[in-house]
C-alpha cells in the first residue's frame, strides 16, 4: 500500500515537473525592436537602463537600431517596437495592433514593457525624462505602427 502511494506521488510530481518544463519551453521571448535615435550620453545611459530592466525579466529578446528602418524587413517580424526619438520628449511603444486585439502573450509583454518604460523614463530620478505613449495615445506611434507593419518589421 505504501509503495503504491509512493509510486503515485512520484508519478504526479513527474507529471507536474514535465508539464512545467514543456510550458516553459514554449514561452519564447518576445522579439522587441528598440530604435534609439538619440545621440546624447544621458539618453544612451537611460536606454541602457531600460534594456537591462527588460532583459532581466527574461520576457524579451532585443534588437537595437539607431534609426527607424525605411526598407522592407527580410527577417522575421518583431512583436513590439520601442522608438526613442531624438527631438521629442516621448518614448513611443509601437504594437502591430491596438492592445485589445493583440494575442494574450503579446498583450502581457506590452503591459510589462510599458510598466518598465514608465518606471525608467517617468521616475523622479530619470536621467532623460520622457512621456511613454502607445498606439492609442498619440498619432506618432500609430503611424509608425502602420509603417512598420507594412514593411514587415512588426
Amino acid at each position: 500500500m505504501k509503495l503504491k502511494r509512493l509510486t503515485m506521488i512520484v508519478t504526479l510530481i513527474s507529471i507536474v515537473v514535465v508539464s512545467g518544463i514543456a510550458v516553459g519551453a514554449t514561452d519564447a521571448p518576445v522579439r522587441l525592436l528598440v530604435v534609439d535615435e538619440t545621440h546624447s550620453v544621458q539618453s544612451s545611459l537611460q536606454i541602457e537602463l531600460f534594456a537591462r530592466a527588460l532583459v532581466k525579466t527574461e520576457e524579451f529578446r532585443i534588437h537595437a537600431l539607431t534609426e527607424i528602418p525605411m526598407g522592407r524587413n527580410s527577417g522575421d517580424p518583431y512583436a513590439l517596437a520601442v522608438i526613442v526619438p531624438a527631438n521629442i520628449d516621448q518614448v513611443w511603444i509601437v504594437a502591430p495592433n491596438i492592445p485589445s486585439q493583440l494575442p494574450p502573450s503579446i498583450a502581457e509583454a506590452l503591459h510589462t514593457l510599458t510598466a518598465i518604460a514608465d518606471r525608467i523614463y517617468g521616475g523622479t530620478r530619470s536621467l532623460d525624462h520622457r512621456a511613454v505613449v502607445g498606439v492609442t495615445d498619440d498619432l506618432f506611434p500609430a503611424v509608425y505602427s502602420g509603417f512598420l507593419v507594412r514593411n514587415g518589421w512588426l
